[in-house]
């Protein structure tokens, strides 16, 4: 009974000594936009602390402490994470429906103020009209250029044909390619809406387009389109 006793005191002092050596650091940070230094509210930011152990092919790294944040009406997020000298702040930023985020880890040092730029989306609607059919085989595709900006598309509305998709394709070694909806329709009765979200940053506005009529391959692109950033903005393609 004695032996027991000391060895169970000797693990609650050996716990209570892992406890005390285990430090906190306060990560400070602020998501803003990009375009004018204006802080984001409500947005979600994962925090983490990690460290890199072992060298060379053995290398790895460890994830101390981890915590999703919420920024604050200005922006401003303050989170305290378990941390020691070897550490280093990881943030992933995935952004939403109304601005960017990178969907990557970007590493900071602890002491170091966490600045996350982003994008706000400029929202569009595109509708497809083709009131001057051909045949059965005319074929259009359409796409957003915003010159070197990413851009998403967020949602496809038909009201005549479906637009084209391309079934799961299984490679021949394994793995698969697709599904792929693509924003091109091949047909007479083309009546379609599509959104995309644009980032304020984009130095162009435009449609590109690609064609074919009677036989006929065209392209080129649409005059740039005019918007305002607190309002979905239409523009008809009629082709």
């Amino acid at each position: 009974m004695r032996i027991s006793y000391v060895l169970w005191v000797s693990l609650l002092m050996l716990m209570s000594c892992s406890s005390d050596d285990a430090s906190q650091t306060t990560i400070n940070g602020r998501v803003q936009r990009a375009l004018n230094g204006v802080g984001v509210a409500d947005h979600s930011v994962t925090v983490m602390t990690r460290k890199a152990t072992g060298s060379g092919l053995f290398s790895t790294i460890k994830e101390l402490d981890r915590q999703e944040i919420v920024t604050d009406i200005n922006g401003d997020f303050s989170v305290d994470l378990e941390s020691d000298q070897d550490a280093f702040v990881t943030i992933v930023h995935q952004g939403d429906d109304d601005y960017s985020g990178t969907g990557i880890y970007t590493d900071y040092s602890l002491d170091e103020l966490v600045i996350i730029e982003v994008d706000k989306y400029i929202k569009f609607k595109i509708s497809i009209t083709h009131t001057n059919p051909f045949d059965e085989n005319d074929f259009i595709k359409v796409g957003f250029f915003a010159g070197l900006s990413n851009v998403v598309t967020t949602a496809i509305e038909n009201f005549g044909i479906d637009n084209t998709y391309i079934p799961v394709e299984q490679l021949p070694g394994g793995g698969s390619i697709g599904p792929v909806e693509e924003t091109s329709w091949t047909g007479i009765d083309v009546n379609s809406n599509i959104y995309y979200s644009v980032p304020e940053s984009a130095t162009h506005f435009k449609i590109r387009w690609y064609m074919t009529k009677n036989g006929v391959h065209t392209d080129g692109f649409s005059s740039d389109i005019p918007y305002d950033n607190s309002e979905i903005n239409s523009f008809v393609f009629d082709y």
